[in-house]
């Protein structure tokens, strides 16, 4: 009888607590992370496809994306984190263009000069060993708020996060942890009311804008 007690007693507190998926690398405790372009170069990178024209652009320097994560790797549920960038370091190829891009028709980059994603929860995590010893990949889909031209939305983007142990090899391109977060995902002008220039959000701007990223981090100082 007291077998069975404790049997539902250890699943009622697992039911409560939750389940935390590990990333195996025998690192537990929250760690800061911060964008560290010495880990490697971060890419933001925006897509617009039409029938009269494909546009692609870039966040052209990572001094204009600041980004932070703070990660359990024994728990990976509770991750959280953020990233910005600057509207006026978006680059099209055409200058005049991405004037325009910053106008009060388009993104207001005056009014509302950044673009936000805030984790508010993650799902779906799959755990995909490394081939290295000490690293290790999950695939995931992370929920954030999303905020662009003044308008925020909640929105799901299937992402991919490597974490990397430290090691004497790691620490000569960055100190403690590293971590890779890459996804892509795609966001409708009409939710952010981004109308643009009369006529131009349908046929030489998509209305459907996707966006990809990758980006960089250690834990060190």
């Amino acid at each position: 009888m007291i077998k069975k007690v404790s049997i539902i007693i250890a699943c009622l507190f697992t039911t409560l607590t939750g389940y935390s998926t590990d990333f195996g690398v025998g690192v537990s405790g929250t760690k800061n992370f911060t964008l560290n372009p010495e880990v490697n170069e971060p890419v933001l990178k925006f897509f617009s496809t039409t029938n009269l024209e494909d546009i692609e652009g870039t966040v052209v320097s990572d001094k204009d994306v600041i980004s932070s994560v703070a990660l359990d790797p024994s728990n990976i549920e509770g991750i959280k984190g953020n990233v910005s960038f600057n509207v006026s370091s978006l680059r099209t190829g055409i200058k005049k263009r991405d004037g325009h891009l910053c106008s009060p028709d388009w993104l207001n980059a005056e009014k509302n000069p950044k673009i936000s994603f805030e984790v508010k929860s993650i799902k779906n995590i799959k755990l995909q060993k490394g081939e290295l010893k000490g690293k290790s990949e999950v695939s995931s889909v992370v929920t954030g708020l999303y905020t662009m031209n003044g308008k925020s939305k909640q929105i799901d983007v299937p992402v991919n996060i490597s974490y990397i142990k430290a090691t004497e090899h790691t620490a000569k391109r960055a100190p403690g942890d590293l971590l890779m977060v890459e996804g892509e995902f795609d966001i409708a002008l009409k939710d952010f009311d981004v109308k643009g220039a009369h006529g131009l959000v349908g046929t030489k701007v998509g209305e459907t804008i996707k966006i990809t990223f990758k980006l960089f981090y250690n834990s060190g100082k």
